[in-house]
């Protein structure tokens, strides 16, 4: 849905305009600042009316229309309400304005937006089309997921032989169709048409299309205004608006229904749809100790809640479903860029634990999300549900309330064993448990034979992690003394435990986690720059001695992408780092050794 700009002014007793909105300069531009009296922007017949009513009326019930100029010279009708608000502790005249156009446009949409729902606007391709007869000019718009594409605009008969020359109509109804165009320019106040086409594909699959169009007389001029639908689509709009609601929507949380959403997702991703889409998945997590313990009531709040959060974040870049349970479906267009996707994942996961961290004292939803690009994770919908569903269980296994997408160079490998086992994944808490096993076999270990059990469990890390390196650096100079993985040359020194930006950013503690290099905060950017230009995109960084006189640094890397860390991951890096500091300088260089 598309937002109101509401342009805002608040006025003192003598109508100086002391504050304004963005919205307020933008529309104005300079001229809003070049006058300080709101009557001033008033076209000059108005200026008595319009100050009779913003002096007495202060509801924001009542309104009247009133042209204001902007920078052109120009008068621009605009509604006018007024209100009384507080501004730094006084209270002014607020004036709201909004142009009649924008309204015009905000109120048929939502206006329309059910029937947009009914008659399946976001869930199959729908072209509307508009013939002005003064110009012979015809345009078509085609609607998807509440997107509005020119993809025609051109002179009529032009049309009709580009059309013909295209081979979109079939042979058998060539003459029916020149003949209904020429009947349409003819504007009479109905006209309808059935022809097989592929009109709506642009190849070979041809199918029975109905136009049907009304005759409007705007501004003195006249249109023929209309619709082009499938047949089918047709007949399915003439079923009880209960049908259409119970195969669409979701009462619960608004979005679309497990029905709908599959329906749109398979029909999306198929053979000659455009790329740069992706399939997600996202699960709420700690969703049903939430039933459990708060009831079936609370429940819902929580889905009502998510639905209305992802269809916000979503918007018109896709379209949103809930699969079942706590698990929602999302198609998303134009996700080429990888920051596009990132940044989306992570509103996602940032918005839904905001919108539930004081909702329960003991319980944290949070969202986790799986997602597989269209097409190069996978050509159709079956395949791209599976790779996403993969990594929607690689995100539990991390530690929930993260994202991951699935990548082949990461995955790939994981995901074909995962699919010869018919398994999911490895579920989080089996996992933890598998981890400070690890752990456990490490530390019996450490005391008689270092070096061993510290490769045993740093080669176990690197690959289960998914790091692109762990190194060991000691002594003075802080050279690398083994390392593991990818390790560029870059890395074969870590001097800057020795510098200030680093001990900022450590706060007194002898380990840090990095997700994002991105994401540090302000005091912390310093050692941030030192570790994007090693190449590191996320780390964990675990001191050997003291802050004050470092004999070494443990480094578990990710130089290719950054990624949130599992607590498990964590805790281990620490644990590991933990007992080295605990070894005795001559059992730390048979580590090494």
């Amino acid at each position: 849905m598309k937002t109101l700009e509401v342009k805002i002014a608040y006025l003192d007793d003598d109508f100086n305009i002391v504050e304004r909105n963005k919205d307020f300069y933008t529309y104005f531009e300079t001229v809003g600042f070049t006058y300080t009296q709101i009557d001033n922007l008033v076209a000059p017949e108005q200026k008595e009316k319009f100050l009779d009513f913003v002096k007495n009326n202060k509801s924001i019930d009542k309104f009247r229309v009133f042209r204001f100029k902007k920078i052109t010279g120009e008068y621009f009708q605009n509604i006018v309400t007024v209100s009384e608000d507080m501004l730094n502790g006084k209270t002014y005249r607020s004036l709201h304005i909004v142009t009649i156009i924008s309204a015009v446009d905000f109120i048929k949409e939502s206006l329309t937006y059910e029937k947009f729902t009914a008659y399946a606007l976001s869930l199959t391709n729908e072209f509307i089309f508009v013939y002005r007869q003064a110009d012979h000019i015809f345009r078509m718009h085609n609607f998807m997921k509440e997107k509005n594409t020119l993809v025609y605009e051109q002179d009529i008969d032009s049309w009709k032989t580009q059309i013909l020359e295209d081979g979109l109509i079939s042979k058998k109804d060539t003459v029916e169709f020149e003949t209904k165009i020429n009947e349409l320019k003819e504007c009479r106040p109905s006209f309808s048409m059935t022809v097989n086409s592929s009109l709506r594909f642009s190849h070979s699959m041809f199918e029975n299309l109905i136009f049907k169009a009304v005759r409007a007389e705007i501004d003195g001029e006249t249109y023929m205004v209309g619709r082009m639908m499938p047949e089918i689509v047709v007949e399915q709009t003439q079923k009880s608006n209960e049908i259409i609601e119970e195969l669409k929507i979701d009462s619960l949380t608004g979005t679309y229904n497990k029905k709908a959403i599959l329906n749109f997702a398979q029909n999306r991703f198929v053979d000659g749809t455009k790329d740069g889409a992706m399939l997600a998945i996202v699960d709420l997590d700690h969703f049903k100790p939430v039933n459990d313990a708060y009831g079936h009531l609370a429940g819902d709040k929580v889905l009502a809640k998510a639905g209305e959060i992802l269809k916000k974040i979503v918007g018109n870049n896709g379209v949103v479903g809930r699969y079942g349970g706590d698990e929602f479906l999302l198609v998303l267009e134009d996700m080429g860029q990888e920051n596009v996707f990132r940044g989306l994942f992570r509103t996602i996961c940032f918005d839904i634990e905001g919108a539930f961290k004081d909702m329960f004292t003991d319980i944290k939803v949070t969202a986790s999300v799986g997602a597989a690009k269209y097409k190069k994770d996978g050509k159709n919908f079956d395949e791209l549900f599976k790779k996403a569903d993969f990594c929607l269980y690689r995100a539990k296994d991390k530690g929930r309330n993260r994202y991951v997408f699935f990548r082949e160079d990461l995955h790939g490998e994981l995901f074909k064993k995962a699919s010869e086992a018919k398994t999911e994944g490895i579920k989080y808490d089996v996992r933890e448990v598998l981890e400070l096993k690890s752990m456990a076999n490490f530390l019996l270990d450490l005391s008689e034979s270092p070096k061993q059990a510290g490769y045993i469990l740093l080669a176990h890390m690197l690959e289960t992690y998914n790091l692109d390196s762990i190194s060991i650096y000691y002594g003075q100079n802080m050279e690398r003394k083994l390392s593991l993985g990818t390790a560029p040359d870059n890395l074969a020194e870590a001097k800057y435990v020795h510098t200030s930006e680093f001990k900022t950013a450590m706060n007194g503690s002898l380990f840090l986690r990095v997700d994002f290099t991105t994401d540090l905060p302000d005091c912390a950017k310093p050692f941030g720059k030192i570790l994007d230009d090693r190449g590191i995109k996320s780390t964990i960084q675990c001191v050997l001695g003291s802050l004050e006189n470092p004999s070494g640094l443990i480094t578990f890397d990710r130089l290719k992408e950054g990624a949130l860390w599992a607590e498990y991951e964590v805790n281990c890096c620490v644990m590991f780092g933990a007992a080295v500091n605990l070894l005795s300088e001559e059992k730390i260089q048979k580590l090494f050794a």
